[in-house]
């Protein structure tokens, strides 16, 4: 009987231990999204932005879908992906930009978590773009870096955004 109580309190032990991890890990992920969200907008410190990727070169592209990749087909049909880099897109930020996240979920597996989420991206308030965006991320030294962002991209003024404002921020953990 005393056997089973050491395995169940080391059990019991062990569970608290990995969701006190879980939860460290995830607020340090949702934390990553909040200074990508607000380096945008504020766009005052290229090297806070630049420290939540793990090198210049990460995978940095997006597909057009829906009625804008009709559009850009009809005009180049041999269009296939819009690349580029976190650099660059910080250096092309312009004032009155913000980009909103919404239904934010956050998958941690040990070193490694993705982060999704729908997006608008807005220039002084108007929906410039809209679309689903995927981040992969790793742990080293025990920080998180993104080693990848994808995203899908829509034209608003050829298909209408469907996020719900309500939505904004609301972010699951798995």
């Amino acid at each position: 009987m005393k056997k089973v109580k050491i395995v169940f309190i080391t059990v019991l032990l062990s569970s608290v231990a990995q969701a006190q991890i879980t939860k460290y890990h995830n607020q340090a992920l949702k934390q990553i999204v909040e200074d990508f969200r607000t380096s945008i907008i504020e766009h005052n410190d290229e090297e806070k932005f630049s420290n939540l990727f793990l090198n210049d070169s990460i995978t940095w592209g997006a597909i057009v879908t829906g009625k804008t990749k009709a559009r850009i087909l009809k005009q180049n049909p041999d269009f296939k992906f819009q690349s580029g880099d976190s650099r660059r897109f910080y250096e092309n930020l312009k004032d009155g930009v913000e980009e909103h996240f919404y239904n934010v979920s956050i998958d941690v597996r040990g070193d490694f978590a993705t982060i999704s989420f729908d997006y608008s991206f807005n220039l002084k308030s108007i929906i410039k773009h809209w679309g689903i965006e995927y981040w992969s991320l790793i742990l080293v030294n025990d920080s998180w870096k993104i080693t990848s962002v994808t995203w899908s991209m829509n034209m608003e003024k050829l298909e209408k955004c469907p996020f719900v404002a309500e939505d904004l921020f609301v972010m699951s953990t798995n």
